[in-house]
């Protein structure tokens, strides 16, 4: 594993009078992505050489055809640079893997981690002995034994081969199944619409459901790879309580008086107007009737229901709440995670959520020059798109069914801006003032 890791470099940001704690961003050049790449594609026709090995007939071409897809992709990031490498991130993830190999004979030798520059708190297995975890894993969670928990679910959808088996039951069974439905609406004499809609529906929450439950499946061979370990198992728990918290999360913690703060500039004085919202209160939410049920559809079960199932099948992990610490490695990097947010967003051309942070920032320290400099950033991105009508693709539109109150009041203040004072704004900040 530790000879695969990407080796891109973060070098220091090249504005001096910017803190010391700030890391920047990836700046590895095109000719080392290459290297990476041909290793990486190496890799590859390995792998297609073990599953010509063990597979045959259909099942062998529909994985060696899903896996042509998603390396070609793979490798597309990764030249692209979506992913990030910094030694104190691998030496955190070795440690963890090695840990969970010394006391887990069934786990495989080759398997090879990257750091994604989302920001989510996430990561997934491509089944292929890759994994991607997110930046912001390291941002949300408290620990490393809380990362662990993590590695190891993802870890145990390996082991159980969740990826073939999802590949064979869409190849010969989900594809089959609508065949066969297709079939049998043609056959009716009436509301055709109406009954192919139910067929569809039936096909997309039985296949939901077999997703759930592999999710179920990987949390409970996780738990079994993760309390074999020295790491404390009460922490496998408290990372599905820290995802419940996130989940719950749809940006919040910006109080108004920031806006004030950050907007009242020499040459355009703050509007109040700036922060009108409309009122969704007379909106009835209640009487509004999804076509498809969200729950039904959704592949990962509701975190609480995980909590609860876990718990059912390990009595041990009980509701008790410890103290949680990390070790200073950890520390440092979720410091490392947070500081790195805005060159993740800038990546990702995530400019409106960009400015929500850096205020977030601001609030606690309104002259910090380094989330000052990225607001002027990123209201310069913002302002360019504004003139050429695609703000839609870089600012979210209000929700108010899953946003927070706060991430709603700046939507509102962000779309209340003419295009002239966004160009004010961003001259300011630009400036460096």
């Amino acid at each position: 594993m530790k000879s695969f890791f990407l080796m891109l470099s973060f070098v220091l940001f090249p504005f001096v009078f910017f803190a010391q704690s700030y890391i920047p961003v990836d700046t590895a050049n095109q000719a080392t992505r290459m290297k990476i790449s041909k290793e990486y594609l190496k890799s590859t026709k390995l792998f297609n050489a073990q599953i010509k090995s063990e597979y045959k007939g259909s099942e062998q071409t529909n994985i060696l055809n899903h896996y042509a897809k998603v390396h070609k992709q793979f490798n597309e990031d990764l030249l692209n640079g979506a992913y990030i490498d910094d030694q104190r991130f691998n030496k955190m993830i070795d440690y963890i893997v090695d840990e969970l190999k010394s006391k887990n004979k069934n786990i495989p030798e080759n398997i090879h981690f990257f750091i994604s520059k989302d920001l989510s708190l996430n990561a997934c297995s491509m089944g292929d002995n890759y994994f991607v975890i997110n930046l912001g894993t390291f941002y949300y969670l408290q620990n490393e034994e809380q990362l662990a928990s993590i590695i190891a679910h993802e870890i145990g959808h390996l082991l159980l081969k969740h990826s073939f088996k999802n590949i064979q039951r869409y190849n010969l069974t989900l594809k089959e199944e609508a065949k066969k439905q297709t079939k049998a609406v043609k056959r009716e004499k009436s509301n055709k619409s109406e009954k192919a809609w139910n067929k569809l529906k039936q096909i997309l929450y039985e296949e939901s459901s077999f997703n759930r439950n592999q999710e179920y499946e990987s949390d409970s061979i996780g738990y079994v790879l993760f309390k074999n370990t020295s790491f404390n198992r009460t922490n496998y728990i408290t990372t599905l309580r820290r995802m419940d918290l996130y989940d719950s999360i749809k940006p919040m913690g910006l109080t108004n008086g920031i806006y004030k703060r950050a907007f009242d500039l020499p040459a355009q004085p703050f509007k109040e107007e700036w922060l009108k919202r409309e009122d969704f209160k007379s909106y009835d939410y209640s009487k509004y009737k999804d076509k498809i049920d969200e729950d039904s559809v959704d592949d990962h079960p509701k975190t609480k229901e995980r909590i609860a199932n876990i718990k059912r099948l390990f009595p041990e992990l009980t509701d008790e709440v410890q103290p949680v610490h990390g070790t200073s490695l950890f520390d440092s990097l979720q410091s490392l995670a947070k500081a790195s947010q805005p060159f993740c967003l800038d990546y990702q051309e995530e400019y409106g959520y960009g400015v929500y942070i850096c205020l977030l920032r601001l609030q606690d320290d309104e002259n910090d020059p380094f989330y000052r400099y990225w607001l002027g950033e990123f209201f310069s991105k913002i302002y360019d798109a504004r003139k050429r009508y695609t703000l839609n693709r870089y600012l979210d539109r209000i929700d108010p069914k899953v946003q927070s109150e706060s991430y709603q009041q700046f939507l509102s203040f962000m779309w209340n801006l003419s295009l002239n004072e966004i160009k004010n704004i961003k001259d300011y900040y630009k400036k460096g003032s």
